[in-house]
């Protein structure tokens, strides 16, 4: 072997060797006027965190130079069994911010192996929707689910765009154009919910069925398909069973059905009503209360109200129907038009604390709305969070018997 080719052998082990002892993410990101070129790594290691805008998991930083390449170097990556994502923020961000369920998303989403070195590209300006992997290995991206949401994220994209035109709200009712808005949404993801069931149930990943999950049915709530979470639980078992995904699902399923679960006792409220009277929830009634913690803020707590509540309240009052809505707004003048505006004619309290209530912890809310139904035999709950038709035949049920 000459000596030239014995460089280049050594050379080769050298680069080989690096290689080996080192996960690199290759990339670039084009239209990056409006976005810093600062862009962040995080470790996703709580898979119910994968959309939230938050530093917490935050791993490394990188620039882009002004031909939008950018390189992340990991020595070793700090998880092997959790998804990566990448974070282009605004110019003018103070903090984390994840545009979601818009066009313009601002997240790449994806699992990343150790010792492997991948591409990825995209348009910054609608990142999520536009990104792709290269590498020598197979990873999971978010490219499929995202792909099958689109028919939601378009109608979200127009009305978001029609409530920061100015322009096109003069002389118009906000309040019915939200209204009109929410129920167009909920009707086209509960057509996209059954595509994404299908694809959960199909899939063998464990990233298709846990962040499926976290998009399916639009209260993003487990209470209604505790039998859906339990069949992927069942599914992934074998193949997974030491993934902390896995683990953290398995929790939830427990803490749905053990936490506050059906037939167990309402805790006591008593908070000052609209008019400052206290009103104790073990003093009303006479059969069936329904708690329901909205806010004002809130448009599917407000077009619930609106569309099922006050007809099931109008229809079923005179048989002993209670509604006890508790509000989780800060700031009173908001809450009292909310009430006007709605018509919402039953009992509404608030402690005016927003989300510093001892109320979240109490009733175990994590977000809203947030119902319970409360037979005042006893003040057991007989429901969690049902709303819609499944709200309307369940009270029709109930005056039946």
């Amino acid at each position: 072997m000459t000596v030239k080719k014995l460089i280049t052998v050594i050379q080769i082990i050298g680069f080989s060797i690096c290689l080996n002892g080192q996960t690199k993410i290759i990339g670039n990101f084009q239209l990056m006027e409006e976005w810093s070129n600062e862009i962040y790594l995080l470790a996703i290691t709580d898979y119910t965190n994968v959309f939230a805008s938050t530093n917490k998991y935050n791993i490394d930083t990188a620039i882009v130079d002004k031909k939008g390449d950018f390189e992340f170097q990991l020595n070793k990556i700090p998880c092997t069994e959790c998804l990566y994502r990448i974070d282009v923020r605004p110019k003018e961000s103070n903090g984390a911010m994840i545009f979601n369920g818009i066009s313009k998303e601002n997240f790449a989403l994806f699992e990343l192996k150790e010792n492997q070195t991948i591409k990825i590209s995209g348009k910054a300006n609608q990142l999520t929707k536009s990104f792709t992997i290269e590498g020598e290995q197979k990873n999971w991206s978010y490219e499929d689910i995202r792909k099958l949401r689109e028919p939601i994220y378009e109608i979200a994209d127009r009305l978001y765009n029609q409530f920061t035109n100015s322009e096109f709200l003069k002389g118009k009712d906000i309040d019915s154009l939200k209204a009109a808005g929410i129920k167009k949404i909920i009707e086209i993801t509960e057509k996209n919910n059954e595509e994404l069931l299908e694809l959960m149930k199909e899939s063998s990943n464990i990233y298709d069925k846990t962040i499926g999950s976290k998009l399916y049915d639009y209260d993003m709530k487990m209470d209604n398909d505790i039998i859906i979470y339990e069949m992927m639980s069942n599914q992934l078992k074998e193949t997974y069973s030491s993934h902390q995904y896995l683990k953290q699902l398995n929790e939830n399923i427990y803490e749905t059905k053990h936490v506050m679960p059906k037939g167990s006792i309402a805790p006591s409220l008593n908070l000052p009503d609209d008019k400052g009277k206290q009103r104790n929830l073990y003093e009303i009634g006479k059969n069936l209360i329904l708690i329901d913690f909205w806010a004002s803020w809130c448009a599917p707590c407000r077009h619930e109200n609106r569309v099922t509540v006050k007809p099931l309240y109008e229809k079923y009052k005179e048989k002993g129907f209670i509604v006890y809505s508790v509000s989780m707004d800060d700031k009173k003048e908001k809450w009292i038009k909310a009430i006007e505006r709605d018509e919402m004619n039953w009992i509404n309290v608030s402690d005016l604390l927003g989300s510093h209530s001892p109320v979240y912890k109490t009733y175990k809310i994590d977000g809203l709305p947030t119902t319970y139904l409360i037979d005042k035999e006893g003040f057991t709950i007989i429901a969690k969070n049902i709303r819609g038709d499944e709200l309307r035949k369940f009270v029709a049920e109930y005056y039946k018997k």
